[in-house]
């Protein structure tokens, strides 16, 4: 039988993790794994709530030698999660909390109270023991369970890790800090998977807001890897952020401007990589986006047209997969993206898409967020583009004139929504239901007619 090892080439002293600002080492972390396996319980599946990235890891490989599979929920909302349990019968929500959710047996979590027990052997995991659901985005439709073998969660990860080509010596120590949640396809592959795999250590905290990013690198010993998504990294250069010395950054797609890829590896002096993929395959592409417009796939991934545009194969998928953007494929490894084909806008004959749209409203200096929205039918008058934007300081009159400099007016919105922030979920997405959830708040605010 074809195994995997859950622990990469860490030596015995080297940081696995750094948690409550203590190191955690292999050995130790084997003895907390061997103490969560004396009283694990039995259960087909395991809903991962811990929001410690440590306590979360030592879930996660429970759950696998358990011969569970790890549930990722695409939100905390107790309906949600009830609803996953009722899909899933009989199974358990781990938590490093004190969150209840009525109908679904709790398991809680805490490492810091784990007594020392002697270390068990670095498990080997079968290659295709089914190790965890993921879902798909809110924004693309009804949420689909996803299903990822341990053997595509490791090659996603080692080939992510091949493609950062970093030059480190055997001793050196290595850290992700990630500003995104584990739960999350790119969380659990770029925060999880990828330090465990490539020997690197994970920092346990999720630094949100720029000083707090700031300060969780700054306190840990200097090779550093930040993982973040646009929003974060706006958020930085907009506050003047000062990092410390950085091997890379990783950066979900939001979209990510080049001129704020430029300002990012200019303020941190290193370089930025922008991974792209999808629930249903995880991480597929990359591109280092200040130079590059094109997306390289990863080693061993090639690309097919298909019924629904083009799919991309590999040994650890079963079947081709779909991919759900419009690209522009530039031979079998490399492609442009288009955006979802539902986020295409025709007016009048004009073609672009909310992809661009997005990047020139938030490209708009003093603009700190911005999101462009498509009403349904009948629900704006004329069927008119809808933004939604965070400017202090602009009017309506400053951010349409800038606007009509980027592009063709026909795609003016009207109306352009101010607010005080943008309700984006943990990894900066803004699902539809939430913009049309937002732009009915308006229409009631202004006494318009509300469509349901």
């Amino acid at each position: 039988m074809k195994t995997f090892p859950f622990l990469g080439p860490f030596l015995p002293d080297t940081p696995l993790a750094w948690y409550q600002g203590a190191s955690i080492s292999p050995h130790t972390f084997l003895g907390h794994l061997g103490h969560c396996l004396k009283t694990w319980p039995s259960s087909s599946h395991v809903i991962n709530l811990c929001q410690d990235r440590y306590a979360f890891l030592l879930g996660f490989a429970a759950a696998l030698l358990r011969k569970q599979i790890t549930l990722l929920p695409l939100n905390r909302a107790t309906e949600s999660l009830q609803e996953i349990g009722k899909a899933y019968p009989g199974c358990l929500y781990l938590t490093d909390s004190n969150e209840t959710i009525p109908g679904i047996e709790k398991l809680s979590l805490n490492p810091s109270q784990l007594k020392g027990s002697s270390p068990i052997e670095r498990p080997l995991i079968p290659y295709d023991q089914m190790a965890v659901i993921a879902f798909t985005s809110g924004s693309t439709g009804n949420p689909r369970p996803n299903y990822k073998s341990w053997g595509s969660l490791v090659q996603v990860a080692k080939k992510t890790g091949q493609r950062l080509g970093l030059e480190l010596r055997r001793k050196d120590i290595l850290t992700i800090v990630s500003t995104v949640p584990h739960q999350h396809m790119y969380g659990l592959e770029t925060s999880i998977m990828l330090p465990i795999q490539k020997g690197w250590a994970i920092y346990s905290g999720r630094p949100f807001f720029p000083e707090d990013i700031r300060s969780a690198l700054t306190t840990l010993p200097p090779k550093r890897i930040l993982v973040s998504t646009p929003i974060h990294l706006r958020a930085c250069m907009l506050e003047h952020t000062q990092f410390p010395a950085l091997e890379s950054i990783l950066s979900a797609t939001a979209p990510l401007s080049q001129a704020l890829a430029h300002q990012v590896e200019t303020a941190a002096q290193t370089k930025l990589t922008e991974i792209y993929g999808f629930a249903e395959a995880g991480t597929i592409a990359t591109r280092q986006t200040a130079r590059e417009l094109n997306w390289h796939l990863l080693d061993g991934l090639e690309l097919a047209s298909c019924a629904s545009g083009y799919s991309v194969s590999t040994s650890y998928f079963p079947d081709p997969v779909p991919i759900p953007d419009s690209i522009q494929a530039q031979g079998p490894h490399e492609f442009s993206l288009g955006g979802r084909p539902s986020h295409m806008v025709n007016i009048g004959g004009h073609r672009t898409s909310l992809e661009e749209l997005n990047e020139k409203l938030t490209s708009i200096e003093g603009v700190t967020d911005g999101m462009f929205y498509i009403p349904d039918e009948g629900e704006n008058p004329g069927d008119r583009l809808v933004a939604f934007i965070v400017a202090p300081g602009h009017s309506q009159v400053s951010i349409l004139t800038a606007l009509r400099k980027k592009g063709d007016p026909v795609f003016l919105p009207r109306p352009l929504i101010f607010l005080e922030r943008l309700p984006r979920n943990p990894t900066g997405k803004l699902p539809r239901e939430t913009l049309h959830a937002l732009f009915q708040t308006h229409l009631s605010s202004t006494g318009q007619k509300i469509i349901s």
